[in-house]
């Protein structure tokens, strides 16, 4: 059985803590959970009410697997029912039930996990144990109560969900108890005690920095709740922030000053460039940074647009990563990997078997095979999907980054991931946002045309001008011979009999250097040519040609019926050939080749991270545009950096031009999607110059602010690397790995041209 590596990683699953804004119970209540759940405390608390719009960007900013009210209350469900792709993943609607013998067990991942590493690794049979814990206790009246919860953690009370997490911390980790007093300062080396807080942490890697990792102190009122959320909502994406509030020095000062220090002292590189730490706090509040001591304070104020994606960026916390093999198997042409959950790094126990986690999965995988794909692009509104057609007997799909998640329990040892079909893909990633899409017939010529040529990059061949030429030449009941063929592919002067032939000798086809003879023999292969004979019939006299199939001693004219014996008419080089299948329907296989040839390009510039359908008809659900075909659809990852999902469409023609009409339809597709989740472009290619008439029409088509506009003539299609030639003639970056960079080099080509000679 084939075998093939798969990527898991394993994850808590990230809640987002839905509370009434303003709602100090709410928020208390649910910050308990939060520490009792391993990563629990890396999921971001959604004030819902006047500032919902902003808690609907968290949820997607932090990819929240699932959402948690802190109440049965009808504004906060309403707020959930916004978001049905991230329903809940246990049939258990809580995060504790009752277990046997009246214990009660958490549903998710819970903080037995690291205490019982801890406890083994750095306790269990040692004199003097390397860590142990601390759990801070405060009065029920302290001012300082809310922000004590959120810095350092505490456990929900134990009659509520008949569990007692302090007393196994207290009683497996050496755990000390320490009260803070209402009128005392807070320990200076409590920011680096193994706190509830801390704990909830342990052991947690992360799959990227939060790009704005500037480590310092978050200044606000410990009173306020909004500055509260705002300090736990940082720590939640991982940034390194104490909370200080001035009015408070006297108990905070001593812990504040310790913590500054370390960061002071902390190794960094090109520290000319960064500063000892950072002061975090809501925008237009006056912070007295003198009083800090230090020579380089950054400075952060928060609004809107530091939870705009584009700032900071949460990462997604993980406990290990490995690597294992999975066998292949197919059902209905759909090929699936199912592999063990091997060394999973938590414990297995029967109590806790009904814990849930996530198996993020990348299969490593593409397969030869164009019309499924083992890729699962990053939409969250697909995870019902993704769930019913990728995964099989598990609690939730959730879309990621880098893979897809499996939302299953501890108990579970093997998972089945199954390829989607990228039509039925493409078609759901339009309907999120409301629009239609179907394959049309002239997408279904070009799909057959791709599979038959082997793939994209089988269609290599077409990049040849003489290729091409010789297919439109030769009508489908018109036959030539080898000679001929290789003369026009060759592209030989007729007067000088001198090939032009050099521009494609380092194309590689079929795992050899292109030259004219290979190339038909490859075409031949891929059965674009059928070989036969011409005979003349003796009893009309007319000339016909027989394929190589049917040729027999005794043939019969397709003119007259006349059978009539052939070796007589047998001569030398009488093998004649035509266009077969696909390449011999008269309609030029509906605009196939140039489309073939785009997506042969394209595949080369994005690599293994394209998915792309042919042709297909779009309409919206509204009625907000006219239905229009697009001659491809094309998704790709746009990079580490960009939260959105690279979209392409595209026209493709040979010799035909690009009409106003072309742009327009493309150009409302485009402007359908939405700005802050995909990232749409626009390709037109043609195997021939675009005339300064359609360059100028593309240019409209491209909106201020954004570079969407690809333009691929016969002068970027038929190199191998993109602007291998245009390179030679104009200042561009001659390097293109994502969608973005083919636009951006398009406006530098195209729309905005610097020619290296310009007086030549």
């Amino acid at each position: 059985m084939a075998t093939d590596s798969v990527r898991i990683r394993y994850r808590p699953i990230r809640l987002g803590w839905c509370v009434r804004e303003g709602n100090w119970d709410d928020l208390n209540s649910v910050l308990r959970c939060a520490h009792a759940l391993w990563g629990g405390v890396h999921g971001p608390v959604l004030p819902v009410g006047a500032a919902s719009d902003q808690s609907s960007q968290l949820v997607r900013l932090y990819e929240v697997d699932a959402l948690f009210p802190a109440a049965a209350d009808p504004q906060l469900k309403t707020f959930v029912d916004r978001f049905p792709h991230l329903r809940w993943p246990s049939v258990h609607q809580r995060l504790f039930i009752g277990g046997s013998g009246g214990r009660g067990l958490a549903t998710f991942l819970d903080v037995y996990h690291p205490t019982r590493t801890i406890y083994e690794e750095h306790i269990d049979g040692k004199q003097e144990p390397r860590l142990t814990a601390t759990l801070y206790d405060w009065a029920a009246n302290d001012p300082l109560r809310h922000l004590f919860l959120a810095e350092f953690g505490s456990y929900p009370p134990r009659e509520e969900i008949n569990l007692d997490y302090g007393a196994m911390v207290e009683r497996n980790l050496k755990g000390t108890r320490v009260a803070l007093p209402i009128d005392g300062p807070v320990p200076a080396d409590g920011y680096k005690k193994l706190t509830p807080s801390a704990l909830s942490r342990f052991d947690l890697r992360r799959d990227r920095s939060p790009n704005w990792e500037y480590p310092g102190l978050y200044v606000g009122d410990a009173n306020d709740f909004a500055d509260v959320v705002n300090f736990w909502n940082l720590r939640a994406a991982n940034v390194q922030v104490l909370f200080y509030d001035p009015n408070n020095d006297a108990r905070l000062g001593e812990m504040t000053r310790a913590f500054l220090q370390v960061l002071k002292e902390r190794p960094r590189e090109a520290a000319h460039f960064e500063s000892d730490f950072s002061i975090w706090s809501k925008r237009g509040k006056e912070v007295d940074l003198k009083r800090f001591e230090a020579q380089r304070v950054g400075r952060v104020e928060i609004d809107d647009g530091i939870w705009n994606g584009l700032n900071l960026k949460p990462p997604l916390m993980y406990i290990e990563d490995v690597r294992v093999l999975g066998s292949r198997s197919e059902h209905d042409s759909i090929p699936s990997l199912t592999f063990e959950l091997r060394d999973k790094p938590f414990y297995d126990d029967p109590e806790v078997h009904r814990q849930h986690f996530v198996a993020s999965i990348d299969a490593l995988t593409y397969g030869g095979d164009e019309q499924v794909t083992f890729s699962y692009p990053f939409l969250p509104e697909l995870n019902d999907f993704y769930r019913r057609e990728a995964c099989v007997v598990v609690d939730g799909a959730r879309s990621e980054r880098n893979g897809l998640g499996f939302i299953t329990n501890v108990g579970r040892d093997t998972l089945t991931i199954r390829a989607l079909r990228r039509r039925s893909l493409i078609t759901n990633i339009f309907g999120v946002f409301g629009m239609k899409a179907e394959a049309s017939e002239a997408g279904r010529i070009a799909s057959r045309l791709i599979q038959q040529m082997g793939g994209v990059q089988g269609c290599r061949p077409f990049k040849i001008a003489g290729v091409r030429a010789l297919i439109e030449k030769y009508k489908p009941f018109q036959s030539f011979t080898r000679g001929g063929a290789t003369q026009i592919i060759a592209d030989v002067d007729p007067v000088t009999g001198v090939p032009n032939f050099a521009p494609y000798e380092s194309l590689f086809i079929d795992g050899e250097a292109a030259k004219p003879n290979r190339v038909f023999d490859y075409l031949a292969k891929k059965n674009v040519f059928r070989v036969g004979l011409k005979f003349t019939c003796p009893n009309c006299e007319l000339e016909f040609w027989t394929s190589l199939d049917d040729v027999a001693t005794e043939v019969t004219c397709e003119y007259c019926g006349q059978r009539f014996n052939v070796t007589p008419h047998l001569k030398d080089g009488a093998w004649a050939y035509r266009r077969s299948g696909l390449f011999g329907r008269e309609d030029h296989q509906e605009g196939a080749i140039p489309v073939a040839l785009t997506l042969q390009q394209l595949g080369t510039v994005l690599d293994w991270g394209m998915v792309f359908v042919t042709s297909m008809t779009i309409e919206s659900a509204t009625g907000a545009f006219n239905p229009c075909e697009t001659d491809f659809v094309i998704t790709s990852e746009e990079g580490f950096f960009d939260e959105h999902l690279g979209l392409a469409i595209g026209e493709c023609k040979g010799r035909l031009e690009i009409t106003e009409q072309d742009v327009k339809n493309l150009s409302q597709v485009a402007d359908a999607f939405p700005k802050d989740r995909i990232a749409p472009f626009i390709v037109f290619s043609k195997t021939i110059p675009f005339t300064p008439a359609e360059i100028e029409r593309c240019r409209v088509a491209q909106p201020a602010g954004r570079k969407r506009i690809i333009l691929l003539s016969d002068r970027e299609l038929e190199p191998y690397f993109v602007y291998e030639r245009a390179s030679k003639e104009f200042e561009i970056d001659s390097t293109a790995i994502s969608l973005q960079d083919l636009a951006n080099t398009t406006h530098s080509l195209y729309f905005d041209p610097k020619p290296k000679n310009p007086q030549a």
